[in-house]
């Protein structure tokens, strides 16, 4: 009489590696990433903003343009000179009535207020200059 156990199929399928755990983990790690994930068209240039302690949060969107410590003009991700930028702020402004100017704090004033006429040029109703809060 032999003592071994009679050999089931249940036997061979519990051998068999299950991965669908690791599949959900795997989806719920996607989905924390793209949750957590900030899309920031801001950091396409480096701006030292000046500090304000007046300063107040912009209620609805805007445009926004960004003013490098080289005096240049970003829009849109892209770099332009004023007249492209009226260009572009005036086919953008049938929706935006408001652009926000986020300059370094080296750059001259002449060149701030340049972006400024550039914005009324375009038809832009509201325009704002950003600053960092102290």
């Amino acid at each position: 009489m032999s003592l071994r156990r009679p050999r089931f199929q249940e036997e061979e399928d519990a051998q068999a590696i299950n991965i669908s755990p690791l599949i959900d983990v795997i989806f719920i790690l996607l989905i924390f990433f793209i949750v957590t994930m900030s899309f920031a068209d801001s950091e396409a240039l480096k701006v030292d903003a000046p500090n304000s302690s007046e300063s107040e949060k912009l209620e609805q969107a805007a445009a926004t343009i960004l003013i490098g410590a080289d005096s240049r003009f970003v829009f849109e991700s892209k770099e332009c000179d004023s007249k492209e930028l009226v260009r572009r702020l005036s086919s953008r402004s049938a929706g935006t009535k408001s652009v926000v100017i986020r300059a370094d704090s080296r750059v001259p004033v002449d060149r701030l207020v340049e972006a400024m006429d550039c914005a009324k040029a375009a038809g832009v109703e509201n325009i704002y200059v950003s600053a960092d809060r102290k």
